[in-house]
């Protein structure tokens, strides 16, 4: 079965350093004929100045060849892909298209079968990646699903390249802007450098910041959890609409019905209702991503608070005025009478600020969030300066919508791994939950001690897959109710060995097969199977290692009883330095008194 991570490999190892359109096409076709089975890829992409679209790549047996192909807009499959945004499949050609679009699709392959996916970038249909057989074929759902992705991740280094020259460009054109294109080019190579969403908001945030002068923001995200919005776009063709009146796009929720007219699912580009205008977007809760520096804010002269960790639109009266097309600035003033603020209302209260500026994080078809800025001084800027923080929103947009969709494959392929190892836990009646409550405790522990998010991530895969290599343990040693002998248990010991070979063979698992490999290491070096010691360990092996001892004490096992928490955490204490290592250790203790003191996660297992 294809990995979509060893796709993602693939696609990208070699284009982080090319700058030419030329040479990411070509990528795109190899890696579309690695994974998917077909005689011939073609690439097609739309020239939107005159809406004709290009063969700019046909890739077939193996070799690049020479086609100088095009339609218009609409025309043939191909063009009608790319016009509507959806991907077509057709298994016979003959038999599925009219005379002279036969002739049109035979002129450019003389296939019998094709599968056309559009290439997006974001929502922006930038072309077509096109699969052909000479023979009558049924390309599968999962074949489907793989060309898509391709396509997705292809879209994001087309765009990519496009800002960047697109950046070029005004930088010579506007020589007289150079310092600004030059911030233009930084930002959108530090959020392009990354597809860690963090990593992107960081960058951004000191971009904006250094160029606006200003010295704080909050960012805040739409809570999907809480807004089951559509985000699709329908046309109000009802002129009587006492809410949209006629023909406007506006929002609909999903199972929604207009008691008024009922209205066809149509994509439309981005026009933003405002919150006062439209019932189900003001409803809609933004959860807070991250504070810089904006702590202390009082609410309308009262005393000082934290920033809010979420808010309805409609609970922010300032958000009325907000252009959810472009950034927003506004200024704090007061009135001799009462200290009332009449920008920024009592959401963001009195921070000692004068100015404020909004800025939507959106694609065309999706609103993200918003990204607040404050300056402790009134700042004015001029019309060039609000569209370049316009175009740096944009690069933004799309940067933390890439990573946005990156971050729920990464999830869902993470849940289907933690799933194996779950299944292989099963095994043993006394630890089907200890890969969980590993996961938890690692990515806390992670955190407390300061590890980067690419560190956490990785922990959180070791935690679940530390114990893999129990796959090749019997189980009448797993489930041994009394003492193992002394064979027994050095079949126990060379579970991390099977976990660690199973694991370098798997491409997006290899970087983790180490920390399996020494998770039964000691920090005094007496641990199996390489006695390493110390820093010699990788540190997510030496985490492992503390959390794994932890929840087997207070775990019931076949031989004993649970130990009760508090006893567990002193005999860490106890084999700090020893077996363990200390700053791990001082970190887990911290997380799990923190724990335990506010009964919240992860809570020590119940004695039974």
């Amino acid at each position: 079965m294809v990995e979509y991570p060893d796709i993602a490999y693939f696609l990208s190892k070699d284009l982080i350093s090319k700058n030419s359109r030329d040479e990411i096409y070509e990528k795109i076709a190899v890696t579309a004929a690695k994974f998917i089975k077909c005689d011939l890829v073609t690439i097609f992409i739309l020239n939107e100045d005159i809406e004709k679209i290009n063969c700019v790549k046909y890739y077939e047996n193996g070799k690049f060849i020479k086609k100088d192909l095009e339609i218009l807009l609409g025309e043939g499959l191909i063009g009608s892909v790319i016009e509507n945004g959806e991907s077509l499949i057709s298994n016979n050609l003959k038999a599925d298209l009219s005379d002279i679009y036969y002739e049109l699709e035979k002129q450019f392959s003389g296939m019998s079968s094709i599968m056309s996916v559009p290439i997006f970038a974001g929502s922006l249909v930038l072309g077509a990646l096109n699969f052909y057989e000479k023979d009558s074929y049924g390309f599968s759902e999962e074949e489907i699903k793989i060309a898509k992705f391709i396509a997705m991740m292809g879209g994001v280094f087309i765009y990519s390249l496009t800002l960047y020259e697109n950046a070029n460009l005004l930088y010579l054109m506007q020589k007289e802007e150079s310092q600004k294109i030059a911030n233009l080019l930084e930002v959108s190579k530090l959020v392009s450098s990354s597809l860690d969403l963090s990593s992107i908001i960081d960058n951004s945030v000191k971009s904006l910041n250094s160029f606006t002068k200003t010295d704080s923001a909050l960012v805040y995200f739409k809570d999907n959890s809480a807004n089951k919005f559509c985000y699709e776009f329908f046309k109000c063709d009802m002129p009587s609409c006492p809410i949209f009146g006629g023909n406007i796009n506006c929002y609909a929720m999903v199972n929604f019905e207009c008691k008024f007219a009922k209205c066809a699912s149509e994509p439309k580009i981005l026009r933003k209702c405002k919150s006062k205008d439209c019932p189900f977007f003001k409803e809609m809760t933004l959860k807070l991503f991250k504070n810089y520096n904006a702590d202390g804010m009082s609410p309308c002269g009262g005393e000082m608070r934290e920033a809010p960790l979420s808010f309805k639109l409609y609970e922010c009266n300032y958000l009325e005025t907000l252009d959810f097309q472009y950034p927003t600035i506004d200024y704090y003033e007061t009135e001799e009478t009462g200290g009332i603020y009449k920008s920024g209302d009592c959401l963001f209260g009195d921070m000692g600020m004068k100015t404020l500026i909004a800025l939507p994080v959106k694609t065309d078809k999706d609103f993200l969030g918003i990204i607040f800025l404050f300056g402790k001084k009134k700042t004015e800027y001029s019309i060039e300066a609000i569209d370049f923080i316009s175009n740096i929103s944009s690069i933004v947009s799309i940067a933390v919508y890439n990573a946005m969709v990156l971050s729920h494959i990464e999830e869902e392929h993470f849940e289907t791994i933690n799933s194996i190892s779950e299944a292989i836990e099963a095994r043993d009646t006394y630890t089907r939950t200890h890969g969980d409550r590993l996961i938890d405790y690692g990515t806390l522990v992670a955190k407390e001690l300061g590890l980067s998010e690419n560190e956490v991530k990785n922990i959180r895969y070791s935690a679940a897959m530390h114990d893999v290599g129990k796959i090749g343990v019997k189980d009448s040693i797993l489930n041994k109710p009394g003492k193992l002998t002394e064979e027994e248990y050095e079949e126990i010991k060379k579970h991390p060995e099977i976990g660690y070979n199973m694991l370098k063979k798997i491409k997006f698992l290899s970087h983790i097969a180490n920390d399996v490999l020494y998770h039964q290491e000691r920090y005094d070096g007496k641990g199996y199977p390489k006695g390493l010691s110390g820093q010699n360990i990788p540190i997510a092996a030496r985490i492992i290692a503390v959390i794994d001892t932890f929840d087997a004490m207070t775990t019931d096992r076949p031989y004993r009883k649970a130990l009760p928490a508090s006893v567990a955490l002193e005999e860490l204490r106890k084999n700090s330095g020893t077996q363990f290592d200390p700053r791990v250790v001082e970190a887990f203790l911290k997380v799990a008194s923190a724990a335990l003191k506010s009964e919240a996660a992860p809570a020590a297992p119940e004695n039974k």
